[in-house]
């Protein structure tokens, strides 16, 4: 009976230690992971309308994706990842907050030497290749 107790006592601790480290490690960094990925495409999007068009302005719904990502990479940043992590990111070199304030830039842009700038500063901020 005293090792079916102990047995139970391990399991729970090991499920609740589980438990803590994906909800409150794994999940945010996948979250931010996959926001990341999602403004990659973007970028990839845009600076392909780049080099086919003079004039660079976004439609009112690449607009509005743009300042969304923005605010999810800032809510993800701040919000929901440890502060181990980004202290990770910080010795990447990556800066979120940077990205983001370009990204929100790059929403109202019109001149495409403007929008590239803001592109170029978008993919060092995150590190993009």
């Amino acid at each position: 009976m005293n090792n079916i107790i102990i047995a139970a006592l391990i399991g729970f601790s090991l499920g609740a230690t589980g438990y803590i480290v994906f909800r409150f490690w794994l999940l945010p960094i996948g979250r931010y992971q996959r926001i990341k990925d999602q403004i990659t495409e973007s970028i990839r999007h845009h600076e392909l309308k780049l080099s086919n068009e003079n004039i660079f302005q976004l439609p009112p719904d690449q607009s509005e994706i743009c300042r969304k990502q923005s605010v999810a990479l800032t809510d993800a940043y701040y919000d929901d990842l440890p502060h181990w992590y980004r202290m990770v990111l910080a010795n990447r070199k990556e800066s979120p907050d940077d990205a983001s304030k370009n990204l929100l830039a790059l929403s109202g842009i019109r001149d495409p030497d403007h929008a590239r700038n803001r592109i170029l500063n978008i993919k060092k901020s995150l590190n993009l290749s």
